[in-house]
């Protein structure tokens, strides 16, 4: 996670890119309602984007009161939620298949697709 710590702590430079050469790509997408810019390697890389969207940043970067937040669109189960929400978190983060695919993989894909703000509604 150290490589990423970077990443929380300093400001969004907007000026040339590592290559050195013109400006950083920023793509607007919907998430949920909200239209937020997001850096287009985040979405286009799949390292990037698994090095962001990981279990190391939901154990150690996200806050408890962010995790309850994200908790409420997980599926709710009737006996011993929270031992089998922690299944379902560890087995998302872990690539495995849920029916037709793994959510991240999916929306990892569906992020690198050609329309930025079609491609990008989550």
């Amino acid at each position: 996670m150290d490589s990423l710590d970077h990443m929380l702590t300093d400001p969004l430079e907007l000026g040339p890119c590592g290559d050195g050469h013109g400006t950083r790509i920023m793509e607007d997408c919907l998430l949920g309602g909200t239209r937020v810019s997001l850096p287009e390697d985040l979405l286009e890389d799949p390292e990037i984007f698994f090095d962001v969207v990981s279990l190391s940043t939901w154990q150690e970067v996200l806050s408890d009161s962010q995790r309850e937040h994200l908790q409420q669109f997980l599926p709710h189960f009737p006996a011993d939620s929270v031992e089998q929400q922690n299944e379902l978190i560890l087995a998302l983060f872990s690539g495995e298949n849920f029916r037709f695919g793994n959510p991240l993989h999916i929306a990892q894909k569906l992020f690198r697709g050609n329309d930025p703000v079609e491609n990008c509604i989550v």
